[in-house]
């Protein structure tokens, strides 16, 4: 194959991806057809085929896209890495910023489509896992919140400590998925950054300060 028809050929599929993704975030896969991804992707309806071999394999396509960032384990492995921080005040505040910080940077992550984020949202709140791989991430994570929130507290009530954990997720989590401007109250076209800097170290004083930790010593 000649390397100008390989080009086009991986542009296609990463169209037919975007597109796919676009869809299945707004609809979910089972609404959405074949020929409506193509469309979108400027690609006739046959490249679905021969890309991916059908309809499942672009959905595996654009699972393993969503999850991408994801699947490295970083905001878990960190914790196991530094778990001696916990010993001391000044550790324990620079692990939960350090922790909220991974999660924004791989939520908010640079040139990141915003339909990923509203791909793996719509399978949590629908409770439509986006394969094993998701639940296992989501669970993780959810996981590494909450032995943070015990180990500082010393309280191992679950409940108490998920709830810890989805005050840190969810603002994040809109953030990222919406394409609404909370600034301006109207639609935008990004993730205004500005913003998310100011949202996070909002986030990460009220993580601390539910801890009974002073958020403002951390520098």
């Amino acid at each position: 194959m000649e390397h100008g028809t390989y080009k086009v050929s991986e542009e296609t599929r990463e169209h037919l991806v975007h597109a796919a993704g676009e869809l299945f975030s707004c609809r979910g896969t089972e609404a959405v057809t074949v020929r409506e991804i193509a469309d979108l992707a400027g690609a006739v309806p046959n490249a679905v085929r021969y890309h991916f071999g059908d309809k499942e394999g672009l959905v595996e396509a654009v699972r393993q896209f969503a999850l991408r960032l994801w699947e490295d384990g970083r905001i878990e492995r960190y914790y196991l890495e530094n778990e001696s921080l916990l010993a001391t005040s000044d550790g324990r505040r620079q692990m939960v910023a350090d922790t909220i910080d991974l999660y924004y940077g791989i939520l908010c992550a640079e040139n990141q489509p915003r339909w990923v984020i509203r791909l793996l949202l719509r399978a949590q709140l629908t409770s439509k896992w986006q394969g094993k791989r998701h639940e296992a991430i989501a669970r993780r994570i959810i996981d590494t919140f909450c032995r943070i929130y015990e180990k500082v507290t010393g309280n191992d009530d679950r409940m108490t400590a998920v709830c810890w954990a989805m005050a840190i997720i969810a603002p994040g989590s809109l953030l990222a998925a919406s394409e609404f401007d909370f600034i301006n109250f109207k639609e935008g076209d990004g993730i205004n950054y500005t913003f998310l800097r100011r949202l996070q170290a909002t986030v990460t004083r009220n993580a601390l300060l539910s801890l009974g930790l002073d958020g403002n010593q951390l520098t």
